[in-house]
């Protein structure tokens, strides 16, 4: 059965009677009403996903009916087909004008219908996308703007408070001063690398180039690399696994899912926690784990933090700031590679990061 719902309006029950069978025929779910007031209240039951709209009714001709259909915020996207058996030219232009995108003339043959139908679908469809899409990427960028002001404000203000002589470069304070601005410079830099990442996922430029990857050695990477940030906090990190823990993935994305997923352990860690990193591998999967003893999320934190349309950032247990956008990343490099990433969390407890990759080839 074809996923869109498809309603007609026509106040002849031969008519709906007929274009119902030719549409059930293809696949559709159809609707069907007998007059423009019936047809609107069935849209406050289920929105449909075409409209097929007759023209000449009584009390309310599809002219009106497609202007209130039009003035619904929630309804005006929805595609709306005229049916007509007139083709008078400024009959046709009245029904562009009234929002229609396109006309049947009555009596039609079942192909010109299920061809008309579903290309305007398929525009509808794709339409919709487009403006998710524009959400989604100026959403993003909102959130960049707000969260790439406080570091770099951070950074332009220590740095002016250094320039006037408020600190003595020889005194203790000095060299915490300088530490804090390493941190907000490493943090911006996470920042507009992540947006980068992700830009580059959204895009047609982002290329997953699967092999046989050594996940002892991404992981042992990672750990390399964020090393420091754990001394700072004293926290250990111990790794348990095989030394040819194999995945076929794409190395340079999964090292990103990998350190992501370390350094929020990290952030999310109390001085002097634990962090846990292990792996098993079966004929098909190898699992990776990120345990840490950090401060735990609730049901409705781990729901949001791999959600497209939520924007989650928290601050770690060191006041260290972030945008929400490393978890998400994660989450499309690992899909991307045909892996799957969950979450268990216990507040004040810790949590426990999963992914797991295929060791073989998908066919």
């Amino acid at each position: 059965m074809n996923a869109y719902n498809i309603l007609i309006i026509d106040d002849n029950p031969m008519n709906l009677m007929l274009t119902s069978k030719i549409l059930e025929g293809f696949g559709y779910s159809v609707r069907t009403a007998l007059s423009g007031a019936q047809g609107l209240e069935l849209m406050t039951q289920e929105m449909p996903s075409l409209i097929l709209l007759d023209i000449s009714m009584p009390d309310m001709d599809g002219y009106e009916v497609c202007e209130l259909i039009k003035k619904n915020e929630n309804w005006t996207e929805i595609p709306v087909i005229f049916l007509t058996a007139n083709t008078m030219t400024e009959d046709l232009i009245k029904g562009f004008e009234k929002g229609g995108v396109d006309y049947i003339t009555k009596p039609f043959k079942s192909e010109e219908l299920s061809v008309r139908v579903k290309t305007h679908l398929e525009l509808y469809e794709s339409k919709n996308e487009i403006l998710k899409m524009n959400k989604q990427r100026d959403k993003l960028y909102s959130i960049i703007a707000h969260d790439i002001r406080s570091p770099l404000s951070g950074i332009l203000q220590t740095v002016d408070a250094i320039e006037q002589g408020y600190f003595d470069p020889s005194g203790e304070d000095f060299k915490e001063i300088i530490h804090h601005l390493k941190i907000r410079t490493q943090e911006t830099t996470t920042l507009l690398n992540s947006l980068l990442q992700w830009s580059r996922v959204k895009s047609d430029k982002f290329e997953i180039n699967p092999s046989q990857t050594n996940i002892y050695v991404v992981v042992s990477s990672c750990i390399q690399l964020l090393h420091a940030n754990a001394d700072y906090k004293n926290i250990n990190i111990h790794f348990d696994s095989n030394t040819d823990a194999i995945a076929w993935c794409d190395e340079v994305s999964i090292h990103t899912v990998i350190r992501n997923l370390i350094s929020n352990a990290i952030k999310f860690t109390q001085s002097n926690g634990s962090i846990w990193i292990r792996t098993s591998q079966t004929e098909d999967k190898i699992r990776i784990e990120v345990i840490d003893t950090g401060v735990g999320m609730t049901n409705d934190t781990i729901s949001a933090i791999f959600d497209k349309n939520e924007h989650l950032t928290t601050s770690g247990t060191n006041n260290e700031q972030g945008t929400g956008l490393g978890l998400m990343l994660v989450k499309e490099f690992v899909e991307k590679n045909n892996g799957k990433i969950f979450v268990e969390s216990v507040i004040g407890k810790g949590s426990t990061f999963v992914v797991e990759l295929p060791v073989i080839k998908s066919i």
